[in-house]
């Protein structure tokens, strides 16, 4: 049975009858030194398990380093596990050497290759069904390779900047172009990412678009005033949230500029930006963001909470006003269905399936330029507004991993059929 909270939502009738073997290709996946690193993934798949009759054996191939702190860059890859189980689900991680410069031209060629002969020998004992990646490359064209070599369909995920950036490199842009006209089923997390994919070769009748959804029970709606108290801010002043990586694609300095111009209508609000640096060396955006609350004089308003475990999250949401997303490009944001399953209202520029979402005004409003000037109007009539914070939380209800996770076992049936 699910661990998911699922009193609220209704759970799929009935448990499909044929069990299902996949092996899960990426390296986007949670370790216990790296516990954020692709959790959407993760819990996709985790629920997955529990609800769909399918066994899952995780391949997360892991760039070899060795243990040296002199790299900080990189250390944090050294001590992660070569096998280890994350919520239940068997990973292992081959290892592939880093080359300077060329390593990402030729990322799925060196995972591939690490990988083989491990997935060679797991298929005596697992003789799985399916290949399921996630992220068109480098994964998704090294299992499209895998598939070739195992005889077996594979589906990929396609989930932001494998589809956005990525191909508009030549090499890599002509393996992703192959990748995609090769794959038996593909989903995309969003329409507009839908659009792209086809833009880039791929058939649409094999395209199934399904964002990410939420665990209800990780984010539920707490009372305003009870999370507050626990976070220690005041009850009383309009607090803005935003959650993220300290990139700056997030957004979060132009979140600091609207902010100077929102108190100009509402003198109390304040912002909360709840994430830190990546562990993959993109530099940290927070000098930016410190100038911008320096420029603005907005010290006293600003939170900079920095990263926080995901079990507190869900005190952030329900302590926020609103929740804000700036980011330039999204897939389907995780943070946009934590914020409503908490009850907060969403403004954000339109990134993604966010459009797609807050087409329903009860949920938010969206931003049209991704600027301070065009959103500090969107954020000061929001914080004027009325929400209904159930009406916002029952649609996170519909929206739930669980429901994902049918779905996605439809796709999985669909891919092996054909073959069959």
């Amino acid at each position: 049975m699910p661990s998911e909270n699922v009193t609220e939502e209704r759970v799929p009738d009935g448990t499909p009858s044929r069990r299902l073997r996949v092996l899960v290709f990426t390296t986007s996946f949670p370790s216990k030194v790296q516990p954020e690193f692709g959790v959407h993934v993760k819990e996709r798949l985790r629920i997955l398990a529990q609800t769909s009759n399918i066994e899952l054996h995780i391949v997360a191939p892991a760039p070899y380093f060795p243990p040296l702190k002199t790299f900080k860059r990189w250390y944090a890859w050294s001590q992660v596990p070569n096998d280890e189980i994350v919520d239940g689900l068997v990973v292992h991680r081959p290892r592939y050497p880093m080359i300077p410069r060329i390593g990402g031209l030729v990322q799925s060629k060196l995972i591939y290759l690490a990988s083989l002969k491990y997935i060679r020998q797991l298929k005596k004992r697992f003789d799985f069904d399916l290949i399921d990646s996630h992220f068109v490359y480098p994964n998704g064209v090294a299992a499209v390779d895998l598939g070739k070599r195992f005889n077996r369909p594979v589906v990929i995920t396609c989930r932001g900047a494998d589809i956005a950036v990525y191909p508009q490199q030549a090499f890599v842009g002509k393996r992703i172009r192959q990748a995609l006209r090769s794959a038996d089923q593909l989903i995309a997390l969003s329409e507009e990412m839908r659009g792209r994919m086809v833009q880039l070769g791929a058939d649409d009748n094999r395209i199934n678009s399904i964002p990410n959804g939420v665990d209800l029970a990780k984010f539920e709606m707490l009372s305003r005033d009870d999370a507050r108290k626990q976070l220690d801010l005041p009850l009383d002043r309009p607090l803005i949230l935003s959650v993220g990586y300290r990139l700056e694609l997030k957004g979060f300095h132009l979140l600091v500029d609207a902010l100077a111009q929102v108190r100009r209508t509402h003198p109390h609000a304040m912002c909360a930006i709840v994430g830190g640096q990546t562990r993959w060396g993109a530099p940290d955006y927070l000098p930016e963001i410190q100038r911008r609350i320096d420029q603005h004089q907005l010290a006293e308003h600003v939170v900079i909470a920095g990263t926080r475990p995901q079990e507190e999250l869900k005190l952030w949401y329900s302590a926020a006003n609103l929740s804000c997303i700036m980011s330039s490009r999204e897939g389907s944001p995780n943070v946009m269905m934590e914020a409503l399953a908490c009850g907060a209202p969403l403004v954000s520029t339109r990134v993604g399936n966010v459009p797609e979402v807050l087409a329903n005004p009860v949920l938010g409003s969206m931003i049209d330029n991704r600027s301070a000037e065009a959103a500090a109007p969107v954020l000061s009539a929001a914080l004027s507004k009325q929400w209904d914070r159930n009406a916002i939380r029952q649609f996170a209800i519909s929206h739930s991993w669980v429901a994902v996770a049918s779905r996605v076992r439809e796709v999985f049936d669909r891919a092996i059929e054909e073959r069959e």
